[in-house]
């Protein structure tokens, strides 16, 4: 039976359940190779995981808030982790009836905060390591990811939004008489009631699209008109220099938002040239040849401290720190 209209089976949602409680607890150095040949055999099974790791990670904290409080959620016991080795089957039913709390939890009604309404000419930015979403006077929400940067010009015809550094994700409020537009490094994104990403990365500006439709006009060339490109609903646009590209966009490209990057083999530099923009404290690599290694899957860039050490498990490698600080993964 399909589970959420994702096209995952009930059966993978309890196999990664299981693969997450597993690798929670003490046999987990044992569990990793066999675990990373199940989550890379496919992507459902990535999607799977990811989703678990974050029901578990949002449920972990409802027993604190308002709502928790009023539905009368019983205290959190120890992590299980630390339950008796005996009781696994323990272990494993308390996570299955966790991330089934979160599900009914969050689909429940809920009065939390709006985000906090900004003028509508004030420049806005987020600090390193800060996720920060606030709404526009036109009632378009932003969402900053760390160390971004946005400059916002209303006016009685546009909506005009600059990004200057990071990456952003907006879900525009429909009005036909102003269109809403994000530039980035001469490149101009068209919108109206639509959800998507703008960022700067690497290899260029990357437009990601969820919902409606965009037109991504490039840079012009000498002479010439600038191209644009439409946008469909998960497609991501990339500008790289003399060759755009339009590709279907990551399962996990919506995850950010909620502190998750995913991986789909990417090489190991490229994945700690972005989670290195979350901390002061930085993960290098102790020899050059580490960079080529493929990473799959989604991890929390903070604590970067529980980070290098899941880097360094799934790739047999240690840990050291630098006289800065900073964490070293080594052979």
């Amino acid at each position: 039976m399909a589970s959420g209209g994702s096209g995952r089976t009930d059966t993978i949602d309890d196999q990664a359940a299981a693969w997450f409680a597993r690798m929670q607890g003490p046999d987990r150095d044992a569990a990793q190779l066999a675990f990373e040949r199940w989550r890379a055999a496919d992507p459902s099974h990535r999607a799977a995981y990811a989703e678990a790791e974050r029901q578990w990670q949002i449920t972990a904290g409802l027993a604190g808030t308002e709502m928790g409080r009023s539905r009368q959620l019983p205290e959190r016991s120890p992590p299980f982790w630390q339950l008796p080795a005996a009781r696994p089957g323990f272990a494993l039913a308390a996570i299955v009836l966790a991330l089934l709390a979160g599900f009914w939890l969050l689909r429940a009604p809920t009065r939390g905060p709006s985000p906090t309404l900004v003028a509508a000419d004030d420049p806005q930015a987020s600090r390193v390591g800060e996720i920060r979403t606030f709404k526009l006077a036109d009632g378009t929400t932003v969402t900053l990811d760390t160390d971004s940067a946005i400059d916002v010009r209303f006016s009685a015809g546009a909506r005009v939004v600059r990004l200057t550094r990071g990456r952003a994700r907006f879900d525009v409020f429909h009005d036909a008489s102003r269109p809403f537009r994000v530039e980035a490094a001469g490149r101009t994104v068209t919108a109206r009631g639509t959800l998507f990403d703008v960022g700067f990365e690497p290899e260029g500006v990357r437009v990601t699209l969820f919902r409606g439709a965009v037109d991504v006009r490039g840079l012009a060339p000498a002479g010439g008109v600038a191209p644009v490109t439409r946008l469909a609903p998960g497609e991501c646009f990339t500008d790289v220099p003399a060759r755009p590209r339009v590709a279907k966009a990551s399962i996990g490209a919506q995850q950010w938002v909620s502190g998750m990057l995913d991986f789909d083999a990417v090489p190991l530099g490229d994945v700690l040239q972005q989670t290195n923009r979350y901390s002061a404290l930085k993960i290098q690599l102790g020899d050059p040849a580490l960079a080529s290694l493929r990473v799959t899957g989604a991890f929390r860039p903070v604590p970067v401290e529980q980070l290098a050490a899941s880097l360094a498990a799934a790739f047999s490698l240690r840990v050291e720190r630098s006289s800065q600080g900073d964490f070293v993964l080594k052979r």
